[in-house]
């Protein structure tokens, strides 16, 4: 029995040493099963490698340069004309030829010439960020916020008149209520705040140097923000389409401020002066709900992205209409009063309404990928809104022109001018440049 054990013994220990260089030499040392894959040997634990976690937050920071619709100029605001013919730029009668007058800033009045019935703002600076979050590894819904601002912009007219009064300068109105300055009855019709005149012997009324000056600004600031749900509609290698829905916020702010100042320095005006001043201003805020498409199309580290979407809801409109003077040694040693050239106590003060609105907006955006989490994009983008208040349309020019600088004393119109609340449309437009990130 002994030599039967040491044999069985020699045996094992040979086999042992067979095995371990076996597997050194890259052969399974684990068992498989038949089609060749390691399975797990009683007792031993199997670690199976995880793909990596595609990013779920992802966003944007752009660079806007863009463009908007010009601000209207419902009505001629400077004139000027020759004081034998136009009484200093009179747009109609009693000038005896309104042909010769021009207006210098404002809509185009006819027989007079001249005339612009809108400003052109430069273009804005601006930006925009956004920020998403998948709610899934495989990014078929997420949830997008974002935002965007354009800095304030202004743009307008102004004009000084020299120490002898020229070129001559005026506030056309049309005089809608007759008043009496001394002897002389100024009946209805076109007329003149005048801002500088020179001393003429056919001045039909006192002589004398006024001089003075003009400024007109047009001021306007654009922004807004959304928040969306984006839901993948359809998949391909290269190409995805999704669907939008959300909630969208817009505020457009613009106002349209007048001044005037006056100064006598001969005859019957010397050491009197003044200043006039309007402000029509509006606010506009929508509020409404959103839906859209998205388009992506890649191609290697190339991709271009459209999306459309239309948002439909409320318009909420704020008008706010100021005016006044000062004035020395006009008709009292100083005054003051809300009387200004186009506001007037009629048409002054705040008021609000609620319109029904659509904004629709389309955006180009054409990216690089730098890296598998960095992309660059240069885009283009049109947003529409249909229905805002804009602070030049609001002007009504029938106005009580004695009721400025008190030039006369009658009764404080009630009726004129009158509020317009009268709305247009608005659009802006424009590039973007920027940096998209997945973290």
């Amino acid at each position: 029995m002994r030599p039967i054990h040491f044999i069985l013994m020699a045996s094992i220990s040979l086999l042992v040493p067979c095995q371990t260089h076996a597997a050194a030499k890259g052969k399974p040392s684990s068992p498989s099963d038949k089609s060749g894959k390691e399975v797990a040997a009683p007792g031993k634990q199997v670690v199976i490698e995880k793909s990596p976690e595609q990013p779920r937050f992802y966003g944007d920071v752009e660079y806007l340069l863009w463009w908007v619709k010009n601000a209207p100029l419902s009505v001629p605001l400077v004139s000027t004309g020759p004081i034998s013919s136009t009484h200093h730029g009179l747009l109609g009668p009693p000038a005896e030829d309104a042909a010769e007058s021009t207006v210098l800033y404002g809509a185009p009045h006819s027989p007079a010439q001249g005339g612009n019935d809108s400003q052109r703002f430069p273009a804005f600076s601006g930006m925009r960020v956004k920020l998403g979050y998948n709610l899934g590894d495989s990014q078929r819904a997420a949830i997008e916020a974002s935002g965007f601002f354009l800095g304030s912009r202004s743009a307008g007219y102004s004009a000084n008149s020299d120490g002898n009064g020229n070129p001559i300068l005026g506030f056309p109105v049309y005089n809608s209520i007759p008043y009496t300055i001394g002897s002389m009855t100024i009946r209805q019709g076109e007329d003149s705040l005048p801002i500088s005149i020179p001393n003429d012997p056919q001045r039909a009324r006192a002589n004398g140097i006024i001089i003075g000056a003009v400024k007109i600004s047009n001021n306007l600031q654009l922004w807004g923000a959304d928040l969306n749900g984006v839901i993948s509609l359809y998949r391909a290698p290269s190409w995805t389409l999704s669907g939008l829905v959300g909630f969208r916020y817009l505020d457009l702010k613009e106002s349209l401020n007048i001044t005037g100042r006056i100064e006598g320095v001969s005859g019957f005006y010397r050491g009197q002066s003044g200043v006039v001043v309007d402000e029509f201003a509006t606010h506009n805020q929508f509020f409404g709900g959103t839906l859209g498409l998205r388009e992506s199309y890649s191609s290697g580290r190339l991709s271009v992205d459209l999306t459309a979407r239309v948002s439909l809801g409320v318009s909420h409109e704020i008008e706010n209409i100021a005016g006044g003077f000062t004035s020395v040694n006009f008709t009292a040693p100083s005054a003051a009063g809300t009387e200004g050239i186009f506001a007037q106590p009629a048409n002054e003060g705040r008021s609000s309404s609620n319109k029904f609105a659509v904004v629709p907006e389309v955006q180009l955006k054409i990216g690089y990928n730098i890296t598998p989490r960095l992309r660059a994009t240069i885009g283009y983008d049109f947003l529409y809104y249909n229905n805002v208040l804009r602070p030049g349309d609001q002007i009504d020019r029938n106005v009580p022109k004695g009721q400025t600088f008190n030039q006369a004393d009658p009764t404080v119109s009630t009726t004129s001018p009158s509020r317009l609340s009268k709305t247009t449309d608005f659009f802006a437009h424009g590039l973007s440049v920027g940096m998209e990130f997945r973290f």
